[in-house]
């Protein structure tokens, strides 16, 4: 799914809050034959940056065959430093934040509720440079926001627990079920 710019609005329901990371977005699509690929958002433009990535396949060995994962592409230098990263200088090491799954074992898993679809995430083992994104309950915006700008997040994702992963043919779909603030 892709979030739509919060304004103020009164949420209804129970929320999270993440840390908007200033990275590009990635898509790890782990096959049956346990070969891996990365993708951007942007599918239509086929973005593949298998052959750039295919360096971390290793640090995905507890990700099951069939899985699809959500992701942000960052690096130790920040956004400026992907383009290394991905030409594998040695200037910029990865990070990369997974903060969904779209796909699990073969089965699709987005037409569970995101509490679900955390908790698959947080049975998976993920090894360096490939991190869970952190998250909690949002119970006070204001100091949720000043926690992210202290630690120099580029905003924060709000996102409804209850809700589904939306896709379409192209890529995810904009959704009042996540929001975006950036400073």
């Amino acid at each position: 799914m892709q979030p739509i710019p919060y304004f103020g609005e009164k949420l209804k329901g129970k929320w999270i809050v993440e840390p908007k990371i200033d990275g590009w977005r990635l898509q790890i699509i782990k096959k049956l034959n346990g070969k891996i690929e990365y993708w951007g958002r942007r599918l239509e433009k086929k973005p593949n940056w298998t052959k750039n990535l295919n360096f971390l396949d290793k640090f995905l060995e507890n990700v099951p065959n069939r899985t699809l994962l959500d992701c942000e592409l960052y690096s130790t230098k920040g956004r400026r430093g992907i383009p290394s990263v991905l030409k594998k200088t040695g200037k910029a090491k990865p990070l990369i934040f997974v903060f969904d799954v779209v796909f699990f074992n073969g089965k699709f898993v987005g037409e569970k509720i995101l509490k679900e679809r955390k908790k698959i995430l947080e049975k998976i083992k993920f090894k360096k440079p490939f991190f869970l994104l952190e998250f909690e309950s949002l119970k006070n915006l204001k100091k949720a926001i000043e926690k992210s700008a202290k630690r120099g997040y580029e905003g924060v994702i709000l996102k409804e627990l209850n809700s589904k992963y939306q896709i379409s043919y192209q890529a995810p779909i904009a959704t009042h079920h996540w929001r975006k603030i950036k400073f």
